[in-house]
């Protein structure tokens, strides 16, 4: 059974208790990401004979007569539940959506779940890359690298970049950053415009969120946000300026994330994602182990019609 939660602590302290929970079930994060995304946050708890055993977070945009839930550019966002009671949240899940008159609906774990084909998702496995953080020195995070990347990270700052705290001003070519390395590898980054700065204004003071700017004499080349829980970090977004990213500020940010993690008591980072071969290399070379995880995809009957109306709603 599910049934709307009101209460952000009740939120926290009910994620609390998974060692799966991730940064993309805050609370925070969710409430703010919603606006940009243009979608609702409904924060759901799952019962099971009357008592509450979990949550299941939904984002829900909203078609006309139609929405998707969980059709998001980030991973994880998932229901946090006791493994044997994931079929039964799912099924409990499937009803909300046709309740809602779901076109689209993703489920996402942060590990791999076990599901079959009852379950009335298809099943994909995708995978990301974790930087192991405890107990580690600095000297043993770059011996775990590649050759390449502690260079990288020695140019870049022989060569004068700076890693501050971001400020509201960094955000300004954010969008057009993101784009571009997006489009260069044929993706999109499936964020509204002022996404980036949005959740700076709500969550640049948040505990365990961090938005940290890469500056060369001054001007602003680069930007990376990093979320975490109590034990795990995540990197949500790393926005280069083009014209500077062969200079590698990219390396920098991201070890000075990998510090910030480690000193703020994360056993590990999650670089999040790699969704070609290309950006998986590049993870890979920071130290970073494979690590799959569990992607549930449910499309409402019958297709063509739903996603013909789908397509025309979204070019408004």
């Amino acid at each position: 059974m599910l049934v709307p939660l009101t209460s952000r602590g009740e939120w926290e302290d009910a994620c609390s208790a998974f060692p799966e929970a991730t940064a993309f079930h805050r609370y925070d994060f969710l409430e703010s990401v919603a606006r940009p995304l243009r979608c609702m946050f409904a924060p759901l708890s799952v019962q099971f004979r009357g008592q509450p055993v979990g949550v299941a977070p939904l984002l829900v945009k909203q078609l006309g007569p139609f929405c998707t839930i969980n059709w998001v550019p980030f991973p994880y966002l998932g229901p946090l539940v006791p493994t044997p009671l994931i079929p039964a949240t799912l099924t409990a899940l499937r009803l909300e959506a046709k309740q809602r008159r779901a076109l689209n609906h993703q489920q996402s774990f942060s590990r791999i779940a076990t599901v079959g084909p009852a379950s009335g998702f298809a099943s994909c496995t995708e995978r990301t890359f974790v930087v192991p953080l405890s107990e580690r020195s600095d000297e043993d995070l770059l011996a775990a690298m590649q050759k390449k990347r502690r260079e990288e990270i020695r140019r870049a700052q022989r060569a004068g970049f700076e890693v501050c705290p971001a400020e509201t001003q960094d955000f300004r070519h954010v969008d057009v950053w993101l784009n571009h390395a997006y489009a260069v590898q044929g993706l999109s980054t499936g964020y509204g415009a002022g996404t980036c700065e949005q959740t700076f204004r709500a969550l640049g003071k948040a505990p365990g969120s961090v938005f940290q700017a890469a500056r060369l004499n001054g001007r602003t080349i680069g930007v990376a946000v990093t979320f975490a829980t109590a034990q795990r970090a995540f990197g949500w977004q790393i926005a280069i300026d083009p014209l500077h990213r062969s200079d590698n500020p990219q390396a920098l940010l991201t070890w000075c994330a990998l510090l910030w993690a480690r000193d703020n008591g994360a056993v590990e980072f999650d670089l999040v994602g790699a969704p070609n071969e290309g950006i998986a290399i590049y993870k890979s070379r920071f130290g970073a182990v494979e690590r799959h995880y569990t992607v549930l995809h449910r499309q409402a009957g019958p297709h063509r019609a739903a996603l013909s109306v789908l397509s025309r709603l979204t070019s408004i």
